[in-house]
């Protein structure tokens, strides 16, 4: 794959990356909430969409939409974290470092909208 190039322009869709936290309320419950990273938050990066898969069950629809996202490279992206792009949720469930260069890094991302 030596032939992998991504230019400068390409990289033109601004992210955030979000990290789960943990809050308590006043009641001592605690639950799961997620706040901007706190070294570089938003970035610019090349977003590529898939195909989206669509699920239909018992009049439910369940569709799931999926891209890939290449950033420049760093080293504290985790899959427990998550992207906003505008106003969507993006799940992270792939990293890839590409080539291992440490030049761009490839994410694959899914946002599911409905439920079954």
């Amino acid at each position: 794959m030596s032939g992998y190039v991504v230019n400068a322009g390409d990289l033109r869709t601004p992210i955030t990356f979000q990290e789960p936290t943990i809050v308590t309320d006043a009641g001592a419950a605690q639950s799961e909430t997620y706040a901007n990273v706190a070294t570089n938050p938003t970035v610019l990066c090349r977003w590529i969409n898939d195909h989206g898969a669509e699920a239909v069950q018992s009049e439910a629809v369940r569709s799931t939409q999926r891209a890939t996202v290449t950033v420049r490279h760093r080293s504290d992206l985790q899959t427990t974290w998550r992207i906003l792009k505008d106003t969507e949720v993006w799940k992270i469930f792939s990293i890839d470092a590409v080539q291992d260069r440490r030049r761009y890094v490839e994410l694959r991302v899914e946002q599911v909208k409905g439920s079954l």
